[in-house]
Protein backbone atom coordinates (compact mmCIF):
# COMPACT_ATOMS: atom_id res chain seq x y z
CA UNK A 1 0.00 0.00 0.00
CA UNK A 2 2.96 2.45 1.19
CA UNK A 3 4.53 2.06 -2.46
CA UNK A 4 1.30 2.29 -4.15
CA UNK A 5 0.75 6.01 -2.45
CA UNK A 6 4.40 6.83 -3.36
CA UNK A 7 3.58 5.53 -6.98
CA UNK A 8 0.36 7.33 -7.17
CA UNK A 9 2.25 10.82 -5.52
CA UNK A 10 5.13 10.83 -7.98
CA UNK A 11 2.46 9.96 -11.35
CA UNK A 12 0.55 13.31 -9.66
CA UNK A 13 3.19 15.30 -9.79
CA UNK A 14 5.20 14.10 -13.23
CA UNK A 15 0.98 15.06 -14.63
CA UNK A 16 1.22 18.33 -12.85
CA UNK A 17 4.77 19.35 -14.39
CA UNK A 18 3.24 19.31 -17.43
CA UNK A 19 1.36 22.25 -17.50
CA UNK A 20 0.69 23.97 -21.24
CA UNK A 21 2.30 26.88 -20.32
CA UNK A 22 5.32 25.42 -20.14
CA UNK A 23 4.72 24.46 -23.31
CA UNK A 24 4.37 27.94 -24.69
CA UNK A 25 7.52 28.98 -22.81
CA UNK A 26 9.39 25.99 -25.01
CA UNK A 27 8.13 26.93 -28.27
CA UNK A 28 8.45 30.52 -27.79
CA UNK A 29 12.05 29.71 -27.39
CA UNK A 30 12.66 27.60 -30.58
CA UNK A 31 11.13 30.34 -32.58
CA UNK A 32 13.32 33.11 -31.12
CA UNK A 33 16.55 30.32 -32.37
CA UNK A 34 15.18 29.75 -35.79
CA UNK A 35 14.89 33.60 -35.94
CA UNK A 36 17.40 35.35 -38.66
CA UNK A 37 20.31 36.79 -37.09
CA UNK A 38 19.78 40.64 -36.76
CA UNK A 39 21.91 42.93 -39.30
CA UNK A 40 23.14 45.87 -38.43
CA UNK A 41 25.13 48.39 -40.80
CA UNK A 42 28.33 50.02 -40.26
CA UNK A 43 27.03 54.02 -40.30
CA UNK A 44 29.59 54.81 -42.82
CA UNK A 45 28.15 58.37 -43.51
CA UNK A 46 28.29 59.53 -40.12
CA UNK A 47 31.92 58.18 -40.04
CA UNK A 48 32.85 59.85 -42.94
CA UNK A 49 31.42 63.01 -41.60
CA UNK A 50 33.52 62.17 -38.46
CA UNK A 51 36.10 62.40 -40.57
CA UNK A 52 35.50 65.59 -41.84
CA UNK A 53 35.04 66.97 -38.63
CA UNK A 54 38.32 65.90 -37.28
CA UNK A 55 40.21 67.25 -40.37
CA UNK A 56 38.42 70.83 -39.49
CA UNK A 57 39.16 70.25 -35.56
CA UNK A 58 42.90 69.70 -36.25
CA UNK A 59 43.07 72.76 -38.92
CA UNK A 60 44.44 70.42 -41.37
CA UNK A 61 44.61 71.20 -44.95
CA UNK A 62 44.81 68.53 -47.22
CA UNK A 63 46.93 68.41 -50.67
CA UNK A 64 45.06 67.01 -53.45
CA UNK A 65 46.77 65.43 -56.05
CA UNK A 66 44.81 65.03 -59.72
CA UNK A 67 46.77 62.02 -60.50
CA UNK A 68 44.58 61.63 -64.01
CA UNK A 69 46.11 60.78 -67.12
CA UNK A 70 49.52 59.71 -65.16
CA UNK A 71 49.45 63.86 -63.52
CA UNK A 72 50.98 64.82 -60.39
CA UNK A 73 49.59 67.89 -60.15
CA UNK A 74 48.79 69.19 -56.70
CA UNK A 75 46.83 71.95 -54.47
CA UNK A 76 45.65 72.67 -51.13
CA UNK A 77 42.23 71.98 -50.50
CA UNK A 78 40.49 74.43 -48.76
CA UNK A 79 37.99 74.01 -45.56
CA UNK A 80 34.81 75.38 -47.58
CA UNK A 81 35.87 72.55 -50.24
CA UNK A 82 35.88 69.46 -48.33
CA UNK A 83 31.62 69.19 -48.10
CA UNK A 84 31.87 69.87 -51.91
CA UNK A 85 34.40 67.20 -52.78
CA UNK A 86 33.07 64.57 -50.52
CA UNK A 87 29.21 65.10 -51.14
CA UNK A 88 28.59 62.42 -53.60
CA UNK A 89 29.75 59.82 -50.44
CA UNK A 90 27.41 61.65 -48.26
CA UNK A 91 24.07 60.66 -50.02
CA UNK A 92 22.10 57.85 -49.38
CA UNK A 93 22.77 57.80 -45.75
CA UNK A 94 24.46 54.46 -45.26
CA UNK A 95 22.74 52.95 -41.54
CA UNK A 96 20.82 50.29 -40.56
CA UNK A 97 17.40 52.48 -40.42
CA UNK A 98 16.70 53.51 -43.84
CA UNK A 99 18.54 50.74 -46.28
CA UNK A 100 18.03 47.29 -44.59
CA UNK A 101 15.55 46.41 -46.92
CA UNK A 102 17.79 47.14 -49.93
CA UNK A 103 21.05 45.57 -49.29
CA UNK A 104 22.28 42.72 -47.50
CA UNK A 105 25.87 41.70 -46.05
CA UNK A 106 28.08 39.39 -46.36
CA UNK A 107 31.35 39.20 -43.83
CA UNK A 108 34.35 37.29 -43.12
CA UNK A 109 38.02 37.47 -41.66
CA UNK A 110 40.29 38.47 -44.07
CA UNK A 111 43.86 37.27 -42.51
CA UNK A 112 46.10 38.60 -45.16
CA UNK A 113 45.06 42.23 -43.85
CA UNK A 114 44.39 41.58 -40.72
CA UNK A 115 40.85 42.81 -40.83
CA UNK A 116 37.14 41.79 -40.77
CA UNK A 117 35.84 42.63 -43.90
CA UNK A 118 32.04 43.49 -44.33
CA UNK A 119 29.92 43.72 -47.71
CA UNK A 120 27.05 45.24 -48.96
CA UNK A 121 25.85 44.30 -51.67
CA UNK A 122 21.70 45.33 -53.49
CA UNK A 123 19.48 42.50 -52.41
CA UNK A 124 18.17 43.27 -55.99
CA UNK A 125 21.64 43.28 -58.90
CA UNK A 126 19.82 45.04 -61.54
CA UNK A 127 17.61 47.56 -59.87
CA UNK A 128 18.62 50.98 -61.92
CA UNK A 129 17.19 53.27 -59.47
CA UNK A 130 19.89 51.89 -56.42
CA UNK A 131 22.99 54.46 -57.10
CA UNK A 132 24.99 52.66 -54.78
CA UNK A 133 26.02 49.62 -55.97
CA UNK A 134 28.74 48.72 -53.08
CA UNK A 135 30.66 49.47 -50.13
CA UNK A 136 32.89 47.62 -47.66
CA UNK A 137 34.12 48.13 -44.78
CA UNK A 138 37.31 46.86 -43.18
CA UNK A 139 37.81 46.43 -39.23
CA UNK A 140 41.14 46.08 -37.38
CA UNK A 141 41.17 42.57 -35.66
CA UNK A 142 43.44 43.87 -33.22
CA UNK A 143 42.24 46.92 -32.21
CA UNK A 144 38.31 46.60 -33.88
CA UNK A 145 38.60 50.16 -35.75
CA UNK A 146 38.08 51.37 -38.87
CA UNK A 147 41.01 50.90 -41.18
CA UNK A 148 39.20 51.54 -44.86
CA UNK A 149 36.12 52.20 -46.61
CA UNK A 150 35.53 51.18 -50.11
CA UNK A 151 32.39 52.23 -52.12
CA UNK A 152 30.77 52.09 -55.88
CA UNK A 153 28.49 54.81 -56.47
CA UNK A 154 26.74 55.18 -60.39
CA UNK A 155 25.92 58.07 -61.54
CA UNK A 156 24.23 58.44 -64.93
CA UNK A 157 26.77 56.62 -67.06
CA UNK A 158 29.90 56.95 -64.79
CA UNK A 159 31.17 55.13 -61.70
CA UNK A 160 32.75 56.70 -59.21
CA UNK A 161 35.00 54.66 -56.32
CA UNK A 162 36.29 55.76 -53.08
CA UNK A 163 38.50 54.66 -51.00
CA UNK A 164 39.13 56.00 -47.66
CA UNK A 165 41.84 55.56 -45.40
CA UNK A 166 41.23 55.66 -41.71
CA UNK A 167 42.66 59.29 -40.53
CA UNK A 168 45.33 59.54 -43.50
CA UNK A 169 43.79 59.65 -47.11
CA UNK A 170 40.88 59.29 -49.43
CA UNK A 171 41.20 58.26 -53.51
CA UNK A 172 38.08 59.61 -55.41
CA UNK A 173 37.59 57.33 -59.71
CA UNK A 174 35.69 58.27 -61.59
CA UNK A 175 35.05 55.61 -64.47
CA UNK A 176 33.19 56.65 -67.58
CA UNK A 177 32.08 53.98 -70.02
CA UNK A 178 33.62 54.50 -73.65
CA UNK A 179 31.16 54.33 -76.95
CA UNK A 180 32.36 50.71 -77.63
CA UNK A 181 31.58 49.70 -74.02
CA UNK A 182 34.67 49.47 -72.41
CA UNK A 183 35.79 51.07 -69.37
CA UNK A 184 37.98 54.59 -69.32
CA UNK A 185 39.27 56.11 -66.10
CA UNK A 186 37.99 60.27 -66.75
CA UNK A 187 39.07 61.20 -63.43
CA UNK A 188 41.83 60.31 -60.62
CA UNK A 189 42.46 62.32 -57.19
CA UNK A 190 44.09 61.66 -54.29
CA UNK A 191 43.31 63.51 -50.66
CA UNK A 192 46.40 63.45 -48.14
CA UNK A 193 45.54 64.59 -44.36
CA UNK A 194 46.96 62.36 -41.91
CA UNK A 195 46.93 63.19 -38.46
CA UNK A 196 46.79 61.14 -35.22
Amino acid sequence: MNHFCTLALFTSLLLGACKPDQKKDVSSTLEGLEQKETVSFFPVTNYIKGQIAEIRKYGLAPIKFDLTDGKRDSAWLKNEELDRVFQPFLFPVIDSSNLITLYEESRFADQSINAFTFTYTPIKENDSTITLKRWDVYINTTTNEVQRVFMIKHEGNKEIQLTWQHNEWCSIRTIATKVDGSPMIEKEELIKWKYD
